[in-house]
Parts: C-alpha cells; structure tokens; sequence
C-alpha cells in the first residue's frame, strides 16, 4: 500500500512538472525544434550534394556498408545504440544542472539533428529507393520520436533542478524521471530494430 502511493506520488510529480515544463518552456521548444529541424535538412544536404558520399561511411558508430548483405537488426547494433543514447542522458543530465551550460545542450541536439539528417540520405544514396520503406516506415519516425524525447528530457531536468535550487525541493523526483526517461528512449530503440527485423531492412543507423 505505502509503495502504491510512492508510485502514485512519484507519477503526480512527473506528470506535474511535464505540463509546467511544457507551459514555460514553449518557445524554448519550438526556437529548440528549429534549429533540430535545420539540422537535418543541413545534413542531409551535406550527404546528397557531395562528391565523398564514401567517406562517410567512416563516419557510423556501425559501418552501413556492414549491412549491405542484409545484417542489420543485430544485437550489436541494438547494444551500440543504447549505449550511444544512455551517453546522450548522461550529458544532458550534467548540462542539465547550470544555465551556463544550455548552449552545450542545445549543440548536442542539433548534432544529433546533423547526424540524423546525414544518415537518413546516406540509406538514399548507397540504397536508393528499394530501402524507402526502411527509411520512411521505421527510421524516421523513431529517430524523430527520439530526438523529441531527448529534448524534453532535458527541458524538463533543467526545471526540476532550477526548483530545487530555487526552494531545496521538487514535486519530480529527479532519479525517477531520468529512468523513466531512459526507458521511454530504449522502448523506441527497441521498437526500432523489432521493425527492421520484421520488415527485413537493409540499414539501421546507430546514433
């Protein structure tokens, strides 16, 4: 009984501090989401018009061209991705701490904007239209979903530790929402490469 009430407490919270975070920080999301967006469009630009489309190849935490014979759900994959993404938390979690730190939040973002955007066209230029499905159905909108959650994840820390700071204390306990928040982002990576499996794609992306 009293750990039903914890966790009923420890939800309030959470829930509490998303719709205050999203309240006060709406322009910080769309000014934030912008600059996500241009990101994407500048990496996939960089990957579309130059003439070293190759070299990028250097570029993936797991080589694409690793996929070409269809090994691409792998378990390897899934575990780089995850770890890439427990390293993203982490970072965000210490920019989270100090205001003089929002510009580094912010360059992490946009960077994974930049790689997102890079690697989508990539599939584009060493697969062509045969990995549309792969790219459209699957990638898009997990990475997208991603790069969101990764961004709320940070507004919403940002306000719990400023309260804390503030007041010595917060309705959102600070350890429970950053696991909640590494779960909801590994529910997605999870989901992401279950896809590929099930559609038998020819590319994942690990960012």
């Amino acid at each position: 009984m009293i750990k039903s009430y914890k966790s009923q407490k420890i939800a309030s919270g959470i829930r509490f501090f998303l719709q205050k975070s999203i309240k006060n920080n709406r322009w910080k999301m769309v000014f934030t989401s912008i600059l996500i967006l241009l990101a994407i469009f500048f990496g996939a630009v960089v990957a579309v018009k130059t003439d070293f489309a190759d070299s990028f190849k250097a570029l993936q935490e797991i080589n694409i061209k690793g996929f070409k014979d269809g090994f691409v759900a792998s378990y390897s994959a899934f575990f780089a991705r995850t770890f890439s993404l427990l390293f993203n938390i982490l970072l965000l979690t210490l920019f989270s701490f100090s205001a003089f730190m929002i510009p580094l939040a912010e360059l992490l973002l946009i960077y994974r904007g930049y790689l997102f955007g890079l690697n989508f066209a990539l599939i584009f230029v060493f697969y062509g239209l045969g990995s549309m499905i792969t790219a459209v159905v699957v990638i898009l909108p997990c990475q997208l979903l991603t790069l969101f959650l990764l961004m709320m994840f940070y507004l919403i820390l940002a306000n719990v530790n400023s309260s804390i700071k503030k007041y010595g204390r917060c309705e959102c306990n600070r350890f429970s929402f950053v696991a909640l928040s590494f779960l909801l982002v590994m529910i997605v990576n999870l989901l992401e490469t279950l896809l590929l499996f099930l559609l038998n794609g020819r590319v994942i992306m690990v960012m």
